[in-house]
């Protein structure tokens, strides 16, 4: 029973880590194409942090649309 908890033990954190490189490379991907700094993709691996940074990605004014006139705000005819 103690060799299956150990690679089982082993096993979810390899797991884990896995997973935590696969999302900070996902969310470089995304902070780098909406004109953030990648670097702020390391702040999804701090737990009530990644909230906030999820939040602030989602309703910021992202910088690299800033230049698209396709999304500059027209008024209602």
């Amino acid at each position: 029973m103690g060799d299956f908890l150990a690679v089982s033990t082993i096993g979810s954190a390899i797991f884990a880590i896995i997973m935590a490189i696969v999302s900070i490379v996902a969310f470089w991907k995304i902070f780098s194409k909406a004109g953030f700094s990648p670097w702020m993709s390391l702040l999804m691996l701090v737990p009530v942090i990644n909230f906030i940074a999820f939040l602030y990605l989602a309703f910021a004014d992202w910088p690299a649309l800033k230049n698209q006139s396709q999304f500059i705000e027209r008024p209602l005819e």
